[in-house]
């Protein structure tokens, strides 16, 4: 089985899928903790390596249950690969000491030396963060299913909100950063005395008639509106680039209050593990 994980700042992303191939049997977000060991990172590790083990065990049982009388389905389920995307440097080499703590194998680190197949049209390809291209990645071959020949924004939410530019060609064109939502909720809280923390809900009107709904508003309402802007001003420079091309298709993913900003925005649908799925191509170009 390969195992996969998207190692950010403030959360840290696993998925556990079939080898060479196969829908993930295990997804899991914990966050990621300076004070947290390499060995607490493995027990969490194990507790996803187990839900996956429980997925397999419980669809074996059910082929058994339609076999004849006294048939067992064979279950052959363990790690076998890891794979690490990390834009967090002390975060990674306790995560690879987890990987080998938990399964005994050592992970391999998506960056310099890695075959992506993505190529970067940046000034600097050395300073794209590799949860970005893992995005951009997944996003690319998600577009040559749906949308073959269309270009590719992904909108990636987490500390940051980076949205990432793949064109018709299928490269990496570069990205637009601004401060995440929690990052801003955050920032307002600890810059204003009387703003208090409130959950990051989907308001139901631009006019707040109180402090938390009047945050929220400007927070996800506002934060809606510099997606669309900024998608709308990708979109058509990469229409100027290649001329006559679908339209880009608007991907979001990563922390879950992305959804309700693309909600808010009404463009683009919401991908959650386009990371992991990245790293699984990754994987799967490296194995070969």
């Amino acid at each position: 089985m390969l195992l996969a994980i998207d190692a950010r700042p403030r959360s840290v992303a696993v998925g556990i899928r079939p080898l060479p191939g196969g829908p993930w049997l295990a997804l899991k977000r914990f966050g990621a903790s300076g004070e947290r060991s390499a060995d607490e990172y493995a027990f969490l590790l194990e507790a996803t390596a187990e839900a996956a083990f429980r997925a397999v065990s419980a669809v074996a049982a059910g082929a058994a249950g339609s076999a004849a009388p006294g048939a067992v389905a064979p279950i052959a389920a363990k790690v076998g690969e890891a794979w690490i995307s990390s834009v967090s440097p002390a975060l990674t080499p306790r995560l690879a000491a987890a990987v080998s703590t938990a399964f005994g194998i050592e992970a391999r680190i998506v960056g310099p030396g890695a075959k992506t197949g993505l190529k970067i049209r940046t000034d600097q390809p050395s300073e794209v963060g590799s949860d970005l291209v893992c995005a951009a990645l997944a996003g690319r071959e998600l577009a040559a299913r749906e949308a073959p020949g269309a270009p590719v924004l992904v909108v990636d939410f987490g500390a940051a909100i980076a949205i990432s530019a793949v064109n018709a060609a299928g490269e990496f064109l570069g990205a637009a950063i601004a401060p995440g939502l929690e990052t801003a909720a955050f920032s307002l809280h600890r810059s204003a005395a009387l703003i208090p923390e409130v959950r990051l809900d989907l308001p139901a009107r631009a006019i707040g008639r109180s402090t938390p709904e009047s945050i929220r508003a400007g927070l996800l309402l506002g934060y809606g509106g510099l997606v669309e802007r900024l998608v709308s001003l990708m979109g058509a420079e990469l229409a100027a680039e290649a001329p006559g091309a679908p339209p880009p298709l608007v991907l979001g993913t990563g922390e879950a209050e992305g959804r309700s900003i693309l909600e808010a925005a009404g463009i683009g649908r919401f991908a959650p593990e386009l990371a992991l799925e990245g790293i699984a191509l990754v994987a799967a170009r490296n194995r070969a």
